[in-house]
């Protein structure tokens, strides 16, 4: 089996949440209470990733379609886990035309788009033929860079002088309720639900131990820049252009200057965004090729190719962004796979292991009594 450290999947993690999150403001539904939203999901999110965590903790050594496999039996268990893998596809493509959009809108408006979406694909198909543990071992060295960068354009974005908190204000003009409905049943999902997916790749780390610090400690550093993100947009932007705006980080971005020389770091935030998109389709494609070749029982390194093209196939089902967006949202909550696949399913699942577990352990005792009722006799 491909082994992993700590340190590893938390950079992985901090890498995946990040991601192409900043392609979009979060909670925006909530207006000026947007990052308010985002702030509650934060907090629901960790209830998620503590019943992740737990699921994990049981069976250390077993992936999510293996678990699945193993407590709701080979009919209902292949079948959910063929729902993932399905899941885990449909994020991929979605990450893989996240790309290619966002290529032909900033640098290479002239290139077709097919080519561009190749690119990222043979990219993600020979990160994954390495094998997990070399394609964890980049992110050690990546989540320096990206959470430099980060750090850097949120210190340019102060000393221009174009924040105003004062665009954050009134706080809950609408109240407390709509703000955390929206975060319980909406903002949460994208990205801090789809901890999910490392519920693939969890049982590859060792030792074990340090698990569930390096995943808290991921997840309070990747919350912290998704919030800032969200914050920064809204004190430069207002609501109203944010709300509008096809990438608000990007148009946030490129209001910059500093004693008029420095200026223009589009580039910059373009390749954070390459970074992470690569890191999230990949991660998406790779969870899908081991779902996969766990349900046929074969290596997944058999499955990389068959499973790409299906990947790169499905992303021209999108003919634009905005159909993107439509698409992404009708998915995801109209359809409820969000709440589905990244909350329901995995509580089930858990709350099936301590059934399970109960079970035994009762059985256990009723033999014991049975031995020890024998040996009296």
């Amino acid at each position: 089996m491909e082994r992993i450290s700590k340190y590893q999947v938390g950079t992985m993690i901090i890498l995946f949440e990040i991601g192409s999150t900043p392609l979009f403001e979060l909670g925006i539904k909530a207006q000026r209470d947007a990052w308010l939203a985002v702030l509650f999901a934060i907090l629901f999110g960790l209830a998620l990733v503590l019943l992740f965590l737990a699921i994990q903790s049981r069976e250390p050594e077993l992936n999510l379609t293996q678990m699945l496999t193993r407590y709701w039996g080979p009919f209902v268990g292949k079948l959910t886990a063929v729902l993932y893998t399905l899941l885990f596809v449909y994020e991929a493509m979605r990450n893989v035309r996240d790309f290619g959009d966002l290529t032909v809108m900033t640098f290479l408006s002239r290139s077709p788009i097919s080519l561009i979406m190749g690119v990222l694909l043979f990219l993600s198909v020979f990160a994954i033929y390495k094998g997990i543990d070399n394609l964890f071992r980049v992110s050690e060295f990546m989540v320096i860079g990206v959470l430099f960068f980060y750090l850097l354009l949120a210190v340019m974005i102060f000393i221009s002088g174009i924040v105003h908190f004062e665009q954050l204000l009134p706080m809950f003009e609408n109240g407390v309720l709509p703000v955390v409905t929206l975060a319980a049943t909406n903002t949460v999902f994208f990205p801090f639900g789809q901890m999910v997916l490392f519920l693939m790749f969890w049982s590859c780390l060792k030792p074990k131990q340090g698990m569930i610090g390096a995943t808290f400690g991921a997840y309070l550093v990747s919350s912290t820049v998704i919030l800032l993100s969200n914050i920064m947009n809204l004190a430069v932007l207002g609501v109203h252009y944010t709300s509008i705006s096809t990438v608000p980080l990007l148009q946030n971005i490129q209001l910059i200057q500093i004693a008029r020389v420095l200026e223009r770091f589009d580039a910059f935030v373009v390749m954070l965004f390459y970074a992470g998109i690569f890191i999230r389709a990949t991660l998406w494609y790779l969870g899908a090729v081991i779902a996969m070749g766990d349900i046929f029982n074969t290596d997944y390194r058999k499955l990389i190719l068959p499973v790409g093209f299906v990947i790169y196939a499905a992303a021209f089902l999108e003919p634009d962004w905005p159909y993107h967006i439509f698409l992404g949202h009708f998915v995801a909550y109209t359809l409820m796979v969000n709440p589905l696949f990244y909350a329901i399913l995995p509580m089930l699942l858990y709350v099936v292991m301590l059934m399970r577990r109960n079970l035994n352990h009762n059985s256990m005792e009723d033999g014991e009594g049975k031995i020890n009722r024998t040996s009296d006799s």
